[in-house]
């Protein structure tokens, strides 16, 4: 019986272990066919990636004939000068290659700046005459032409505006005394006349200025006959301006230019109203204002 007992225990022992090995071996197998099959799909992927970018790509790439650069392109480096010349690139604004034929090429060891950029003279002859021949001194940035700075060219400007430096000459004042640049801060500016000068009255508008006062002349006073200006008039000569303003008389209803056709001049009546009266009466009153009595107040009949 015993015999019996020890032989069924190693047989059962000898059936456990032959079919823990067999699961063993079936889970390794599983296991490396799994692997294989993870390492053919990875495979397959690269070959289809390769596929793709070697159909995409020429076999030479140098096979190909590049592009100018355009404009946004060449902004996208240099996006300051991209943005002068957007703004006030004035006649420049055009494509940068029109220009700039060479694109890289400096070389600090050969120092070789002033070869490779572009010259004025390939698209400007002399346009200021030859005397001004050297286009930077006052055109100092090629991306806004039109921008420039007068502190370096005040001396120079009565070169081209002759009138109004022989105006500046030949009747003295205040703005003689002046270098250009101060009141024309870069060229081609027009200035106020507020930016220094206080209005005769108030909202006075900027133009009242210049009908009277030529900015190169501006004691050379002069009235365009308007009546749009009679109230400046009025800052220094208010009394008078009080009177004609209430006057019932026809001279109420001219404006002071009209008579005052430079600044203090006193007008004869007979401009206007050459010999009304009998010239017995004109030889014993020539004076109108003896009876007249006063211009801006005429008397009338009642």
């Amino acid at each position: 019986m015993k015999r019996y007992i020890a032989i069924t225990s190693i047989t059962a022992f000898a059936v456990i272990s032959a079919l823990s090995a067999c699961v063993g071996k079936n889970s390794t197998q599983e296991q490396k066919g799994e692997t294989a099959s993870s390492q053919k799909q990875m495979q397959a992927q690269q070959e289809s990636t390769m596929t793709m970018t070697d159909k995409n790509a020429p076999e030479d790439p140098y096979a190909v004939t590049p592009e100018p650069l355009t404009v946004a392109e060449c902004g996208q480096c240099h996006p300051q000068v991209f943005k002068q010349i957007k703004n006030n690139g004035g006649k420049h604004r055009f494509v940068c290659l029109n220009c700039h034929e060479q694109l890289h090429a400096y070389n600090p060891t050969e120092n070789n700046w002033d070869e490779i950029m572009p010259k004025c003279s390939s698209c400007h002859t002399l346009p200021h005459g030859e005397q001004f021949s050297s286009c930077l001194d006052c055109h100092q940035n090629p991306h806004t032409p039109l921008e420039v700075p007068m502190a370096n060219i005040s001396s120079a400007c009565g070169a081209c505006h002759q009138n109004p430096k022989g105006q500046l000459n030949e009747y003295p004042s205040m703005h003689t005394q002046l270098e250009c640049g101060t009141c024309h801060y870069t060229h081609g500016e027009i200035p106020s006349c507020f930016d220094c000068h206080t209005p005769h009255v108030e909202n006075q508008e900027l133009t009242a200025c210049k009908s009277c006062h030529p900015v190169h002349k501006p004691l050379q006073i002069a009235y365009d006959g308007s009546a749009q200006w009679n109230s400046t008039c009025s800052d220094c000569h208010n009394q008078v301006y009080q009177t004609w303003e209430n006057t019932s008389s026809k001279h109420g209803q001219v404006n002071c230019g009209q008579c005052h056709t430079s600044h203090g001049a006193i007008p004869q009546c007979q401009m206007c109203h050459g010999s009304p009266h009998d010239p017995n009466m004109l030889k014993k009153f020539p004076k109108c204002l003896e009876c007249h009595i006063d211009p801006h107040n005429l008397p009338v009949k009642g």
